[in-house]
This record gives C-alpha cells, sequence and structure tokens, in this order.
C-alpha cells in the first residue's frame, strides 16, 4: 500500500463533509462564485505518515497535542497517539496547558498547584471597604492560591491570578493578562479597630512596575496628624500596627526603647518594626524623630520603605480672623516590594507578600550582602532612568 498523502486525507475529510452539506435537506450548495480554496500550508501537504514520524520523533508529547488541536484531520492523525505521552508524564500535561495559555492568554491563565487552566475571573488588586474579615469568611481552603492577600491595616488586596496575568502581559504581549494601570489602586479605608472611636487618616497609593522580567509593587502611605493632638497621635499609632510587609509593622506599645537589646530580633518569628517611627524615648518630650527620605528594609523579604517624618503648619481661621498656625505631624511611608516573576504561586518572593507564616516564607532571610538596604527601591527607580 503506498503512502497517503495528508492532503488527500484533508481532501477526503472536505469531500466528505461537502456531500453532507448538500445532502442536507434545506440546505443550498455552495455558490459557484466563491473564490476558490487556497492550497494548504506545506506541512499539510506532506505524507501521513512523516506527519507521524515528525511529531512522534522530533516533537515532545506537549507540542504534539498542541499541533494536532489546528485542524480536525490533523487531530484525527495525531492526537490518538501524541496523548499517551501525556496520560503518562504530569510534566508534559503541564507544558501543553502553558502552551494553551500562550494561546489563550485573554481568557485563561494556568494555576501550578491546580495544574489547571482556568477562565480570568479578577480585574486586578482592589482597595475599597472590604476588610480582613470579610476576606477570610470568603477564603477558600480547597483552592489556597486563588484567595487575596493584603497587609493588616490596607484594604489594599491582591491575588496571585493578578500578579500571574500582569507578568503574561509582560512575556505574552499586550493582548494577554492584565495591564500594570490595574495595580494603581487608592486606598484610604482601614481594616484595623480604631483608637478611642476614631481611625487615622491614613491615604494609601499603589503602583507597579516590571523591572529585570519580575513584577515590583510601591505604596505611598501618608498620614496628616492635623486635628489630633501629639499624645492621641503616638497613642493611635502604636495601637493599630499596621503592617509594611508581611514582616514589618509600623509600630507597637512594647517596642519603645532605643536599645537595640529590647527590640525584636531580626531572625526571630516575631515582627519587626521601624525604628525610624518608634518613640525615641518613654520620657522624651517629642512623640516622634523627625527625618527625610530615611531608608530601612525588611531583614526577610525583598522590601524597603523609605520613611518622612516631619511637623508641618496648618493655618486655622475662626471667622475672618487667622488664628497662630497650628503645627502637626505629617507621615510618609513609601514601600518598594519585589514579588518575582509570577511564574508559580509557590515563589517564595510571592509567599513573602501578606502570607508569612507558610513554611518556606517563615525560614526567608534576606541576603544583605546581595540586597543591602535600599537595593530594591533602587531598582524600582532604575526603571524611570531606562525610560
Amino acid at each position: 500500500m503506498g503512502r497517503i498523502s495528508f492532503h488527500n486525507l484533508l481532501s477526503c475529510l472536505r469531500g466528505q463533509r461537502k456531500r453532507e452539506v448538500c445532502c442536507t435537506p434545506g440546505v443550498e450548495p455552495p455558490s459557484s462564485s466563491l473564490p476558490p480554496p487556497q492550497p494548504p500550508p506545506a506541512f499539510l501537504q506532506l505524507p501521513a505518515d512523516i506527519v507521524l514520524y515528525l511529531c512522534q520523533v522530533h516533537l515532545p508529547p506537549a507540542s504534539a497535542v498542541a499541533l494536532s488541536l489546528i485542524h480536525k484531520a490533523l487531530f484525527n492523525l495525531v492526537f490518538p497517539r501524541a496523548r499517551l505521552g501525556l496520560d503518562m508524564n504530569a510534566l508534559e500535561r503541564q507544558d501543553l496547558q502553558l502552551l494553551l495559555e500562550k494561546d489563550l492568554g485573554y481568557a485563561w491563565w494556568y494555576c501550578h498547584y491546580c495544574s489547571l487552566l482556568h477562565p480570568i475571573s479578577t480585574q486586578g488588586p482592589t482597595g475599597g471597604t472590604c476588610d480582613s474579615y470579610s476576606w477570610m469568611v470568603g477564603w477558600d481552603s480547597s483552592h489556597p492560591y486563588h484567595n487575596r492577600r493584603w497587609l493588616e491595616g490596607s484594604s489594599f488586596s491582591v491575588d496571585y491570578q493578578s500578579v500571574r496575568l500582569a507578568m503574561n502581559r509582560h512575556f505574552l504581549g499586550p493582548l494577554k493578562g492584565l495591564p500594570l494601570e490595574s495595580f494603581n489602586v487608592e486606598a484610604s479605608s482601614t481594616t484595623l479597630t480604631p483608637w478611642q472611636g476614631k481611625w487615622l487618616p491614613w491615604q494609601e497609593r499603589w503602583s507597579a512596575r516590571v523591572v529585570q522580567d519580575e513584577l515590583f509593587l510601591s505604596a505611598t502611605r501618608t498620614l496628616s496628624g492635623a486635628g489630633w493632638t501629639d499624645d492621641s497621635l503616638r497613642a493611635a499609632f502604636d495601637h493599630e500596627q499596621r503592617q509594611i510587609c508581611g514582616h514589618v509593622r509600623t509600630s507597637g506599645p512594647a517596642f519603645y526603647s532605643i536599645n537595640p537589646l529590647l527590640r525584636p530580633s531580626p531572625t526571630s518569628s516575631t515582627f519587626c518594626y521601624i525604628h525610624a517611627l518608634l518613640r525615641p524615648t518613654p520620657t522624651s518630650a517629642s512623640v516622634f524623630t523627625p527625618c527625610h527620605d530615611l531608608i530601612e528594609s525588611c531583614r526577610r523579604c525583598l522590601t524597603d520603605f523609605a520613611i518622612t517624618v516631619e511637623q508641618r503648619l496648618e493655618d486655622v481661621k475662626e471667622g475672618c480672623v487667622e488664628e497662630q498656625p497650628t503645627a502637626f505631624w505629617f507621615i510618609s511611608i513609601t514601600s518598594y516590594q519585589r514579588l518575582g516573576s509570577g511564574r508559580s504561586p509557590m515563589d517564595i518572593q510571592w509567599e513573602a507578600f501578606g502570607n508569612p507564616m507558610t513554611a518556606s516564607a517563615n525560614r526567608m532571610q534576606r541576603d544583605m550582602s546581595a540586597y543591602p538596604p535600599g537595593a530594591v527601591k533602587a531598582m524600582w527607580e532604575s526603571h524611570e532612568l531606562q525610560h
């Protein structure tokens, strides 16, 4: 028996389909005025056994199956054999879904934890009024990497799906995934309990960049103490202990002392605190220490933060009479966080964000020789110099 041309196989299928259409009651035969069909690509004109040889010997099973999906006749010829390699190899099944994600990334995304493609169900990070208790009620324990992560005290939340989709846009092209602009979020509400019935008026502005094929987040948190007395502002500030990353909080009532021996160890499992925002001393006349763009960093994850603490003057008017300007404290904390390439939800850089109690993230120790304080901030700013 001679070799069967793959083009002949296609022609046979087309002819069978044509006869079916012509013989179907109520269906008009194709118009003779239609342009003649174009010849198939050269690959589809090869003999069928050559096509099978190329797929079986020169293509891994995932690529062979992906190729079989481009045409029905090719599917009938290649898929029954190529799929056997998928049944026996989980990595090949993963590779196939990653190939499909490249083509269908406008509607689907791949989760390594589930080993499945999922329809896109997010518009990106949010900064609404939802508090941490509401998120915990909606926590899906069967799909832990589909849940949103947040930092205590902030209404900003982000899920791994958003991180992967943003990086898909970077790696796969503009029609795939999510734009970085979806990370431009303003989050002014708080998820913390009030101090004596009052919430501190924090404002947050988040944004994202891709630097060296990795996703970076930055948040500028500002707090105006206008209308607060120094003592009440300090007490409320220490009460809420807002998170900057999964390991660092703004302050805490038990860590006033400037004595390093009385502060939490960088390698302990407790939270660390921003030293520039600790009360100078228990008996100090000033409740904050002024500073400008002072750089500190987390000693566990790749997070840097720049702190500014200063006093400003507020003009007060009583009717038509201007009173003496009143001084108030103004605090600004700009954080820079490196979240990694977003290729896996088990990436330790992603796990360290809002979920530091996982075994891998809890063991994480930042290599201060490779990433000294300010290194993450410098990488963020290098993007500005390149553009």
